[in-house]
């Protein structure tokens, strides 16, 4: 894709209105804070700031996934929260094969971090990440060794004033989340939705400002 199309197309997405890029904002009964999720052993520390995490010659389907994050409230936007985002490639596999492999950031694929904007907001231009298996042996794993893992988006959300909150977010109708130690109970998933350029998702995300809320 040309230059100057990525360029005019990622300014219409960051000066887009918040209603571009989020989900209907839940009713003042149903507000819940986001639930947390397992950091999983394939997190490394240090990524880059950036938009976009493929390339022109990037395998997969390509996939604009936006976000929101509200305060416990659900309806007030937090400025400036610093996320850390990673997930595995079309194949599913991660940058590293074990979760002791340590590489040089410079070599990490599919991992950034960003901040949000005055609006809460925040994007990514990547890929669709693949399924894959839990390998036999791997730590802390091993009672769920061989169970599929439906596709999944990890990401950790920081800010001076609410709890930290790492999480996973994922796809609605993934046939392998029913079965999933982790997404079954998950409430952050999001609608595929695709164009001709490829698909898009947006999501949601509360922050809870003391251990153990639930709600505001």
């Amino acid at each position: 894709m040309n230059h100057n199309i990525n360029t005019r197309r990622r300014r219409f997405l960051l000066t887009a209105p918040a209603a571009a890029f989020a989900a209907p904002a839940l009713a003042a009964d149903t507000c819940r804070v986001t639930d947390g999720d397992i950091l999983g052993p394939f997190y490394r520390p240090g990524a880059r700031s950036a938009v976009s995490l493929a390339v022109a010659d990037t395998e997969g389907e390509r996939i604009v996934l936006t976000g929101t994050v509200l305060r416990p409230d659900c309806k007030t936007p937090v400025a400036g929260a610093s996320i850390d985002f990673w997930h595995c490639d079309h194949s599913g596999a991660y940058d590293i094969k074990t979760p002791d492999e340590k590489i040089a950031p410079e070599n990490y694929r599919f991992r950034a971090t960003a901040q949000t904007d005055k609006q809460g907001r925040f994007l990514f231009e990547t890929i669709v990440p693949g399924r894959y298996g839990i390998p036999l042996g791997l730590e802390g794993f091993e009672a769920f060794a061989g169970q599929t893992r439906p596709a999944h988006f990890h990401v950790t959300i920081t800010h001076p004033i609410y709890l930290p909150l790492t999480t996973q977010v994922y796809i609605q109708g993934d046939p392998f989340t029913a079965k999933d130690p982790w997404a079954r109970h998950s409430k952050l998933a999001f609608s595929l939705k695709w164009g001709a350029s490829g698909s898009t998702g947006s999501v949601e995300i509360v922050l809870a400002n003391r251990p153990g809320q639930r709600r505001a």
